[in-house]
C-alpha cells in the first residue's frame, strides 16, 4: 500500500511517517507501506526509527542496544 501524500520524516535517504493506532500506539511506516517500529508516543517512536531501526537495515549502526556480553537483568524484581 503505497502513501501518496509526502513523508513526514526523511533520515539517511529513507521517508517515513507515523500513524496511531486505535489502541494510541505509534507506528513508523515507509513510504512503500513496510512497517518499522511500533513505541507508545510519537517521540519515541521518530527516536528509535531514526537512531537504531535506519542505521541497523543500512548497515551503519556502531550502537549498542544492550549492555554487551552479559548474561545479567539488571533491577531487582
Amino acid at each position: 500500500m503505497k502513501s501518496t501524500k509526502p513523508a513526514k520524516y526523511s533520515h539517511l535517504g529513507i521517508d517515513f511517517d507515523i500513524t496511531e493506532s486505535r489502541f494510541g500506539l505509534f507506528t513508523s511506516v515507509k513510504t512503500d507501506g513496510t512497517r518499522m517500529i511500533t513505541a507508545m508516543t510519537e517521540d519515541a517512536c521518530v527516536a528509535v526509527t531514526k537512531d537504531i531501526h535506519i542505521p541497523v537495515e543500512l548497515g551503519c549502526f556502531e550502537g549498542y542496544t544492550s549492555e554487551p556480553r552479559s548474561s545479567t537483568v539488571g533491577g531487582k524484581l
